[in-house]
């Protein structure tokens, strides 16, 4: 038997943040997200699956409106009429999300819950539990009856595996276990980015984000095909984003002239296209140092290049601080000391800590402004800013 298995949709996100700094490039996400909903019920009509398996978070909160239900009622309708059933699960963020509004989804779409737990599809007994809009803080495995012997055993979570970070702690859950439960495959949701892992006669596959909404998920953008025989199951990762996430980093040396450096940095930014993509930026070298002069010079000037390229959006543009350190010597020597005690874990862990709570402190559709990588930003141009300090006041 055939399947695809996708998870985490979450059609018109609100992309707010996004939206905040560039109104065009949330717009064209916004889009993006129903147009790879079309892609994935294309796949599966060509690949002939046996059913589609959502495996929660479709939606990007539990009270969608009219126009969003109708997208996602329209395309579960086409596969039925291809004789594909849909078979889905609620996750956190549409945990409250009433079937019943504004009509059924359709005679082919099957909601898992705790009142049908189970569902047959051919050979195939597909399992699943829906969230009820209440935090998860244990493992789901419990309320998954026994696999059905002699049958296919599928299940349905949308879960934490092995409590991953980096997301919120929702019903986390040991692969192991999983692995152990006596199901064939296991088609999780809720970590955006795709992982596997395989026992001697299982698998367990999270398929990541179809369409990535932000630069901390630019490992999205693929659903999962699964072959299920004799042989055990199979797993094909299949890409179906439409727009993409690439972080560059773009070296400018500084005897370059500024037609020179303008030139350089369209052939980064030309170099890291492939196809409609998202780039956040860093200029980097002593020819970057004139670009970080006034407030929005390098997003002004890459912008332009940008869109002389075309379809290529920028998230941010980061000029890279100069870190050398002063010609006076106990400056020179205070900086060095900063930068070696920067560097200790203990330093990095407090750093980290602090950083962390800032970012759980916003609303969840800010928190993306705050990835992995700010703090390195941070600590190099927190060094910066002394570094340039003690040499003003030499020179004073």
């Amino acid at each position: 038997m055939r399947f695809l298995h996708a998870a985490d949709l979450h059609l018109d996100s609100p992309l707010r943040s996004v939206a905040l700094r560039d109104p065009d490039l949330a717009g064209r996400l916004h889009d993006a997200s129903r147009q790879v909903l079309a892609r994935i019920v294309d796949l599966a009509i060509e690949r002939r699956v046996d059913a589609l398996l959502l495996a929660g978070d479709v939606f990007d909160n539990g009270v969608p409106d009219v126009a969003t239900r109708t997208v996602l009622a329209r395309a579960l309708g086409r596969l039925g009429a291809a004789g594909i059933p849909t078979v889905l699960i609620r996750g956190n963020h549409d945990g409250l999300l009433d079937p019943a509004r504004y009509g059924a989804l359709g005679d082919s779409v099957f909601l898992l819950d705790a009142d049908r737990p189970s569902v047959e599809i051919g050979a195939a007994t597909i399992h699943g539990t829906s969230h009820s809009g209440g935090p998860e803080t244990r493992s789901l495995l419990p309320r998954y009856p026994a696999p059905v012997p002699g049958r296919i055993n599928l299940g349905l979570m949308h879960c934490s595996p092995d409590g991953t970070r980096g997301h919120d702690p929702y019903a986390p859950c040991a692969v192991s276990d999983l692995l152990e439960h006596g199901y064939d495959y296991w088609a999780l949701g809720h970590i955006h980015a795709r992982q596997e892992w395989r026992g001697d006669r299982a698998l367990v596959v999270m398929p990541g984000i179809p369409q990535g909404r932000h630069i901390r998920e630019s490992r999205g953008g693929s659903v999962t095909l699964v072959r299920i025989d004799g042989e055990g199951p199979q797993a094909e990762e299949l890409p179906v984003g439409l727009v993409g996430f690439r972080e560059v980093s773009i070296d400018l040396p500084g005897d370059d002239t500024q037609t020179a450096r303008l030139h350089r940095i369209a052939d980064g930014l030309r170099g890291a296209a492939e196809g409609p993509t998202v780039l956040r930026v860093t200029l980097a070298g002593p020819g970057a140092q004139p670009f970080a002069a006034g407030a929005g010079d390098a997003r002004h000037a890459l912008s332009e290049l940008a869109a002389e390229i075309g379809e290529l959006y920028l998230d941010r543009v980061r000029v890279a601080p100069d870190l050398s350190v002063p010609d006076d010597a106990a400056a020179g020597d205070l900086v060095a000391l900063m930068r070696l005690e920067a560097g200790t874990a203990g330093f990095r862990e407090e750093a980290a800590r602090m950083l962390s709570d800032l970012r759980d402190a916003l609303p969840p559709e800010a928190r993306d402004a705050i990835d992995d990588d700010t703090l390195e930003g941070l600590m190099a141009d927190g060094l910066a800013a002394v570094a340039a300090r003690l040499s003003m006041a030499r020179s004073e």
